[in-house]
């Protein structure tokens, strides 16, 4: 977690979202996995981390009882503006695949707070890609104009 941490630290102009909230390869909980997001999400200087909930393996950890859903409900509603809902799902053949995650999901989202149930569902998706897309488009004219320029004068 050390080298993941200095990563991190390494890149603070950069929005990092951390995949199915720290879960991979391994494909279960860290101990206390909670606490370590409590942690990074607590720390002042790691404040362009951001915790993705994509993925059925997630969700599964997340409601696999009352006190994981109850836990995991209370770090977000301390940290609403920190998380991202996603499926995840690979081209699902029907809309039932493709909900899936939601669906799974259920449990958490009626321990939110309304708030942060919209912020999670939609609304840092919403914020966060939209500056990406406008610090996008602003390297583009930037980057654009300026090989423009080298080109008009022979370079």
């Amino acid at each position: 977690m050390a080298q993941l941490r200095d990563l991190f630290l390494r890149h603070p102009n950069t929005t990092i979202i951390w995949a199915h909230a720290g879960l991979g390869r391994v494909v279960r909980p860290m101990k206390d996995q909670l606490g370590i997001i409590e942690r990074a999400l607590s720390t002042s200087n790691l404040s362009h981390l951001y915790i993705d909930l994509s993925w059925d393996e997630t969700a599964k950890y997340i409601v696999s009882s009352p006190d994981t859903i109850a836990a995991t409900a209370d770090l977000i509603n301390r940290h609403p503006d920190r998380f991202l809902f996603g499926t995840d799902e690979v081209a699902p053949s029907d809309q039932e695949g493709y909900l899936k995650v939601y669906c799974l999901s259920q449990p958490l989202f009626a321990w939110l707070t309304p708030s942060a149930s919209e912020q999670v569902r939609k609304g840092n998706y919403l914020r966060l890609f939209d500056e990406a897309r406008r610090r996008v488009r602003a390297w583009e004219q930037a980057n654009i104009k300026e090989r423009l320029s080298a080109k008009a004068i022979g370079g």
